[in-house]
């Protein structure tokens, strides 16, 4: 006789074995190691604690719900819903920003998760179709991470494995070389006209220990990574640039060239022993040196990163009194503590150490009290380039940047006096910034003031018996250079001290700082705001667009915008007045400042051709040509 399927038992249909929690525990770490190592190399043993984590807890969390469900599919959904939330957290938090209160997101997420669970948790489904599907979405996520990872992974594995070392007779009578980089370190002039503070003191200390500090000193590069890879290879980046092309947004290059210098190539052949500290910045963080010294709770630039996608401050930091920005105060502390336990090693030693300070976060008060920057930690420059209220922005940034100079001075000093104090024979110290702070810098087009200030360095050199003028202080493309000359007799000579800018969007096209800066001047000065309507608005750079079209409207005038607001709107504007009307409704509904009184309009197509109309307010009505089709507006508000 023939069963009827119909009257099976449900117990004895197949249903699916659940994968996906597992798979949804490793994905996370998996996409974010595929994302950022085509970037940046990411070391293999930094992936290794947070997958075994994530499976561990998925498994302990799985194996306890299946017990107290009776289910293994719906305790596996119930785990699969909980990672979802656990490892968004963070980018949601982030993601909200300032526009929602943050203490309620605990209450929303925890919320999702308790209707997840009583749902997941009702006896008589089986979610089998569910587990079949999330297992196979799962899969697809987990195969495509390793198919785009696993390549880099070896890549970088290879290369470690490929390392050479190169070793020669210790050296006799040769000086500790000590390379302490103070990020986003300003020059004594910029501290005093942009941050109101005198530097002096600490100046006038360091020449009466012997370091000549240069008054003009700028950086060869704004950013991190390309300051450091230019002064440990001590060229110009041109090179790379060219073969890599302008389109490319790759770390890489410049992370193996800071990992595997020239300088520390040359530095080996001479018998030096490379010491190198925790920086909590990929690239800089040199971790394969002789020695390496970090703090017990050292976290990676990527280990910091995953966790702040997560929910795992929100746990951790009441339970272990010790948050990111404790993590990051501790390491800069480390750092100026440790670096006089040099000496005690194997000379002559090379000591690399990148202090991410004064650099934001600000966690030093000026005495060296605890600061919190925000509650979501993160290592950004303060700041941005579209905001209605740049002047608020800028005060916060020059207080707090003010009162960590004001601390990493006393700590500097305090770790100098100990090296000079403690080395065999007068060592050579390098007290350099990689490049200078920005209290509000407009990446993708920078005023020529802005570009001074990211530019202007502290430059210090100790180099005992240095021969030469006593005025010249090379930029850090030439430190190094310099140096072997005068340690070892090379023939190096130097590189004219140059200066190079690149936007946030194209690292690799380089500009001429100074020839920015000189096209900047001459003509009139206009002090301009813009409002800007368009029907359609997709831009990434709206500081870009904005100053596209200024160059539109005032084609003969050097124009300075001081802030500035761009709105999309789905009705098309099309006459100035209406433009007028509805910024004055932003600005009686708070969304904007009030600019001004003076305006002057401009309608017709922007500079991709799409019909836009703006408003350039200025603190007096401008006396301006003709522009859009014959014809310029200039009224004064009522």
């Amino acid at each position: 006789m023939t069963e009827d399927p119909a009257r099976r038992p449900r117990s004895a249909e197949k249903r699916p074995i659940p994968i996906h929690h597992f798979l949804f525990a490793l994905a996370p770490t998996l996409f974010l190691y595929a994302y950022s190592a085509s970037r940046i190399p990411i070391t293999p043993s930094e992936l290794v604690l947070p997958l075994i984590a994530s499976f561990t807890v998925a498994l302990v969390l799985w194996l306890f719900l299946w017990r107290v469900l009776g289910n293994s599919r719906r305790a596996a959904l119930v785990v699969s819903l909980f990672l979802a939330l656990f490892f968004t957290y963070g980018r949601v938090l982030g993601a909200v920003g300032t526009s929602a209160p943050p203490e309620l997101l605990p209450g929303i997420a925890g919320g999702v998760l308790l209707l997840g669970v009583i749902f997941l948790g009702v006896p008589r489904l089986e979610f089998a179709r569910l587990t079949l599907l999330l297992n196979a979405v799962s899969l697809v996520l987990v195969a495509v991470n390793l198919v785009t990872g696993v390549p880099t992974l070896l890549r970088s594995r290879a290369a470690s494995l490929n390392a050479t070392r190169a070793t020669t007779t210790q050296a006799a009578n040769l000086p500790d070389i000590y390379y302490i980089i103070l990020d986003g370190y300003a020059r004594a002039d910029i501290l005093a006209s942009v941050y109101g503070y005198d530097n002096s003191g600490f100046i006038s200390w360091l020449e009466q220990r012997g370091f000549r500090v240069g008054t003009r000193s700028r950086s060869n590069y704004a950013r991190t990574h390309l300051s450091l890879a230019s002064s440990l290879n001590m060229t110009y980046l041109d090179a790379v640039a060219a073969k890599l092309g302008p389109e490319t947004d790759s770390h890489a290059p410049l992370v193996r060239m800071i990992g595997e210098s020239r300088v520390v190539r040359e530095l080996r052949k001479r018998g030096y022993t490379i010491a190198s500290f925790a920086s909590g910045c990929t690239g800089t963080d040199i971790r394969d040196a002789d020695i390496h010294f970090a703090p017990r709770w050292a976290l990676s630039e990527f280990q910091r990163i995953l966790i702040n996608t997560t929910a795992l401050p929100l746990i951790l930091n009441p339970l272990l009194k010790r948050s990111q920005s404790d993590l990051h105060r501790e390491r800069v502390l480390y750092a100026f503590e440790h670096l006089p336990d040099a000496a005690r090693l194997k000379h002559p030693v090379f000591v690399f150490c990148h202090i991410l300070s004064p650099h934001p976060p600000f966690v030093f008060g000026a005495q060296g009290e605890k600061t919190e920057p925000q509650s979501y930690f993160t290592m950004t420059e303060g700041g941005t380039y579209q905001t209605a209220d740049v002047d608020r922005l800028r005060h916060d940034y020059v207080e707090k940047y003010r009162a960590q100079v004001q601390f990493i001075n006393g700590k500097a000093k305090t770790a100098i006096e100990r090296i000079l104090a403690s080395s065999p024979q007068p060592p050579v110290i390098i007290l350099q910034a990689d490049h200078g702070p920005s209290s509000v810098l407009t990446w993708n087009d920078p005023e020529p003031a802005e570009l001074s200030e990211q530019l202007a360095i502290l430059n210090a050199y100790h180099i005992p018996k240095m021969t030469g003028s006593p005025s010249y202080s090379p930029s850090p493309v030439n430190c190094f250079r310099l140096l072997f000359d005068q340690l070892f007799g090379s023939d190096l000579g130097l590189l004219p001290d140059k200066s190079w800018f690149s936007t946030s969007a194209r690292m690799w096209r380089f500009y001429d700082a100074a020839r920015l800066t000189e096209q900047a001047k001459g003509g009139t000065v206009l002090r301009v705001s813009v409002v800007a309507f368009r029907e359609e608005l997709q831009l990434e750079e709206p500081a870009a667009y904005c100053r596209r079209l200024v160059a539109m409207a005032y084609p003969n005038e050097t124009v300075t915008i001081e802030r500035f607001y761009v709105q999309g709107l789905r009705v098309p504007v099309e006459s100035a007045d209406e433009a007028y009307r509805r910024y004055l409704g932003d600005v009686a509904r708070k969304e904007i400042l009030d600019l001004g009184t003076h305006y002057e309009s401009y309608c017709g197509p922007g500079p991709d051709r799409v019909e836009v109309a703006a408003l350039f307010f200025s603190d007096s009505t401008p006396q301006t040509a003709n522009r859009s089709e014959g014809k310029t507006r200039s009224r004064k508000s009522e």
